[in-house]
């Protein structure tokens, strides 16, 4: 065996040598794609590049503004790892490399510094000016200056070479900006940790990104810390700069890369970087945060001169825990205002208060206008409150309400889109649409992405075949579908087959959870396929008279992973508002609320909770 690879190992090593020594892009793939043997050899003499001793020297002193950045970093003390053990680190962000921002970018490195230090740091920028002749490139070596030094990850970039992710340019690295402005952090805060510097001209995409991605996931360590180093909008005013942050802030939230990687300076320096945050996030299940977001006009007073934008976003894991708390018909007009004016909100709602709060997600069905509107509409029963009476909406926490029911035109159409705006304005989103024509509205934090529909069928009853068109488009916006239907006859506890039907096609088509309100009393509760229909909360604040109508109950569902489930708990409105019950009380709703409901399930809704 000695014999046989003895050449061929001879041969390889004086490529390689020749290759580092002028800068030569290299990747295995383009050197050897004849035989598998060639491809393992190359592979092993790649994981001993350190043994030509070949470290390019780079320095930092033509960075324009590098001396800002040695100042600041020269200043920042170096975080205890032991004291701050417990606190979890930064795995994942992006950052800026203009050294305008010299003590903010201090600061970020800082925050990366608390806990336990990554054993590897990967830096991933532009190529600036298209230097090299590869897309993607590395390199190893040492960048040098007065406060310290930052070596490479040799076996790391042999590695990555080696798979053909990226081609070894040490040219490209000298004065690069994208790595440079962040050696002096990395070398004061970060002693000792090596780097795996990556560069990427303006054409490499998504592909290339993802290949990139799949090779440092298989090859760094689990506490490598990866930083996409990126300016954002160049040459642009503040008030251009916004609008162009803006659209690529919603590129990012819909993961569309192919425009992302259309987008040219006035975006972004580097869209691959951007797709390789991305995708590593992605994989690694966490979330980009968004902690900061400036542009040097404003920093600088400049705000009509052209200039340059920033981001910095942090990766956080991604919660599997959702809670969305649903609520029966909330009417804040007639008697319920006149009492309301004779207490405080606070006074009012102490019992809801306690109950509706802690949840992600507050869901109900606002059955009154906000409006000043003084529209004489030819209407028996018309429900109009003060548009002030949000407080109320606020102080319960309510984050979306259905504002598609039987009294939406009881002042006009200008009234309802004026309410609509009322809760806009109070940061409650409004589900549903006038003509049964509502957007879907989205919820996406804590790694979810909930959408919400809501309609009406009673002023202008549903076409099934609309249902699911809407839920349909609509399901393709995120994970969780939450459907509101306005249905029914009121004072009936058992849904009717309009009410089945309606709620059986959107379960088929999408939706996963249902959420019924008009009847003012309380109806069961379904298990359908793998979807969970209340088919009527009753009501929540209201002013009718009646036992059955002032029985009601809080519905708090739970998504913690692949598992979910339902607890309902019984309340009783007194004087219009909302409070406890008493153990009597509760068993004999819950016992009501059982009869009514799904056989299957109906035996565990006698405890007030089920998985589904």
């Amino acid at each position: 065996m000695r014999g046989a690879l003895g050449v061929p190992l001879l041969v390889l090593g004086i490529v390689f040598v020749m290759a580092f020594i002028y800068g030569a892009p290299m990747t295995g793939k383009k050197l050897f794609q004849k035989n598998h043997s060639s491809q393992q050899v190359i592979s092993e003499i790649n994981k001993k590049i350190s043994f030509f001793k070949l470290q390019p020297q780079f320095t930092l002193e033509e960075i324009s503004g590098i001396n800002g950045v040695m100042d600041v970093s020269a200043n920042l003390s170096i975080v205890n790892e032991e004291k701050d053990a417990g606190n979890e680190p930064i795995r994942a962000a992006i950052l800026p490399h203009h050294t305008l921002l010299a003590d903010e970018l201090g600061n970020f490195w800082k925050q990366f510094a608390v806990g336990k230090k990554p054993s590897v740091i990967v830096l991933v920028g532009p190529a600036h000016q298209n230097q090299g002749q590869a897309l993607v490139q590395t390199t190893t070596g040492v960048w040098s200056f007065p406060g310290g030094k930052v070596k490479t990850d040799n076996a790391l970039v042999s590695d990555l070479v080696a798979s053909g992710a990226a081609a070894y340019e040490p040219a490209s690295f000298e004065q690069e900006q994208s790595i440079g402005t962040h050696v002096p952090y990395i070398a004061r805060l970060f002693p000792g940790v090596p780097l795996l510097p990556i560069i990427a001209k303006a054409p490499a995409g998504e592909e290339r990104a993802a290949a990139l991605v799949d090779i440092l996931n298989r090859t760094l360590p689990d506490d490598a810390l990866v930083v996409s180093s990126i300016d954002f909008s160049h040459y642009l005013p503040v008030a251009q700069s916004d609008l162009r942050d803006k659209e690529t802030l919603d590129l990012i939230q819909e993961r569309l890369y192919t425009k992302i990687d259309g987008l040219h300076a006035d975006y972004l320096d580097s869209p691959f970087a951007l797709d390789v945050f991305l995708k590593w996030i992605d994989l690694r299940n966490q979330k980009e945060n968004l902690i900061w977001h400036e542009s040097s006009g404003s920093l600088t007073g400049k705000v009509h001169e052209p200039g340059t934008s920033y981001f910095v976003f942090f990766a956080e894991p991604i919660s599997k825990n959702l809670t969305l708390t649903a609520v029966g018909d909330v009417m804040l007009a007639r008697a319920v205002a006149s009492r309301l004016a004779k207490t405080t909100v606070e006074t009012a709602f102490a019992a809801s208060q306690e109950i509706l709060s802690g949840s992600d997600l507050l869901f109900g069905n606002l059955e009154s206008v906000l409006s000043s509107s003084s529209v004489d509409i030819p209407k028996e029963i018309r429900f109009k409150a003060d548009p002030a009476r949000t407080d109320v909406l606020k102080l319960l926490g309510f984050t979306h309400l259905s504002v598609s029911n039987n009294h939406i035109g009881d002042y006009g159409e200008a009234a309802w889109k004026e309410s609509s705006q009322y809760l806009q304005t109070s940061d409650i989103e409004p589900v549903g649409g006038y003509r049964n024509d509502g957007e879907p509205v989205v919820w996406n934090e804590k790694g979810h992405q909930v959408i919400f529909l809501a309609f009406e069928d009673l002023i202008r009853p549903l076409d099934p075949k609309v249902v699911i068109s809407q839920i349909q488009t609509a399901s393709k916006l995120g994970s969780i579908m939450i459907v509101s239907f306005h249905w029914g006859a009121e004072y009936e506890h058992e849904p009717n087959t309009d009410q089945i039907n309606l709620a059986h096609v959107a379960i088929d088509a999408g939706a996963d959870l249902v959420i019924g309100h008009h009847p003012h009393v309380l109806q069961g509760v379904e298990k359908y396929k793998d979807g969970l229909i209340l088919y009527s909360l009753g009501n929540f604040i209201f002013d009718q008279i009646g036992e059955d109508e002032n029985e009601t109950m809080v519905a708090k569902i739970n998504w913690k992973g692949k598992e979910r489930t339902l607890e309902l708990i019984p309340m009783r409105i007194k004087g219009s508002f909302p409070r406890t019950v008493t153990d009597a009380e509760k068993d004999v709703t819950l016992r009501r609320v059982s009869s009514w409901s799904d056989a299957n399930i109906s035996d565990d809704l006698l405890d007030g909770m089920i998985n589904w």
